[in-house]
């Protein structure tokens, strides 16, 4: 299977599983209140073991922090451009919230890792590379900043709490812990197998694999179509930012770079990701227009059929 089919068959999987979700909510079968069980399970269940096991079974090299910095530069600015936007389309502040969070960061650990196993299949180079830059220039920013940025706008009054006493509360929670104990293992070359290695992995890779299920839920649940239209422009100014920018950001310092056609390409799907679907998890969270950042994560996936590959093929 090619990556371009590999991609729309991926992103619409996950449609159809959050339209049968919508389907199940309209039969009162789920409600929208199970967001908040939902959301608690991924944050401290599901991702925290995902993020572990990913991490620890990652080598880490160290030209990956260029990478790195590559993704979190480009991040940055996403961010303090889309804040200018919202300033200008004067949203709220719980809107405001929902709209830089899903303006900046992608489903990297959700499609775009799964993409790059497809393309490129036991390659563990790229795999190794895949991970550092799905987990770390993407996962850590979003898990520490984007937390940030929803604790911040999530208050119900502006000044309420500022960006130090909103990261406070990550920094003792299963997922900074979970980065720290994975990036440790992989660092001090801990066994992956044994009894118990063996043991604590498949325990993790189970309750990991759960997590884009249950991240499909909570964007199902919340999920409403009947007002789509009237977030028409926001939607737009997402899918240019997010589809079309991330990636043309990302490009351009790798362009100067003496890199693989795969480590560009590696990049460039890394960044064209539609909108991070726990960015409706922490918005649910944290008291930010769930329901609208539930509504921009479906378009942008529907949108992402088009602009991934096209993508791709401009900038690769």
């Amino acid at each position: 299977m090619s990556i371009y089919m590999h991609t729309l068959t991926s992103i619409l999987i996950l449609i159809l599983i959050m339209l049968l979700v919508v389907y199940l909510r309209h039969k009162e079968l789920l409600k929208q209140e199970n967001g908040m069980l939902f959301s608690w399970l991924v944050l401290q269940v599901t991702l925290p073991a995902l993020i572990f096991s990913s991490m620890a079974h990652s080598t880490m090299e160290w030209h990956y922090l260029l990478l790195f910095l590559i993704m979190f530069a480009s991040e940055m600015i996403l961010l303090v451009v889309a804040w200018a936007i919202g300033r200008m389309m004067k949203l709220n502040r719980p809107q405001m919230g929902s709209f830089l969070l899903v303006s900046a960061f992608g489903s990297s650990g959700l499609l775009g890792y799964a993409l790059i196993s497809e393309l490129f299949p036991g390659n563990s180079s790229v795999l190794a590379e895949a991970a550092f830059v799905s987990e770390l220039g993407v996962g850590l920013p979003l898990f520490t900043i984007g937390v940030m940025v929803a604790v911040y706008y999530g208050s119900s009054k502006e000044g309420e709490k500022n960006l130090l006493a909103s990261a406070l509360p990550f920094f003792r929670s299963p997922i900074f812990i979970s980065i720290i104990a994975g990036a440790l293992w992989s660092i001090l070359s801990l066994p992956t197998k044994g009894v118990f290695a063996e043991t604590l992995f498949a325990v993790t890779h189970i309750l990991g694999s759960a997590n884009t299920f249950l991240v499909t839920l909570i964007v199902g649940v919340l999920l409403k179509f009947g007002s789509l239209r009237d977030i028409i422009w926001i939607a737009m100014v997402v899918i240019i930012l997010k589809l079309i920018i991330s990636p043309i950001l990302v490009s351009m310092p790798a362009a100067l770079m003496d890199l693989d056609i795969w480590q560009l390409q590696v990049l460039i799907l890394e960044s064209a990701m539609p909108s991070a679907m726990l960015s409706v998890v922490l918005a649910n969270r944290y008291g930010c227009d769930a329901n609208l950042a539930a509504k921009l994560v479906f378009v942008t996936l529907f949108a992402s059929i088009i602009t991934t590959s096209m993508m791709l093929k401009l900038l690769s």
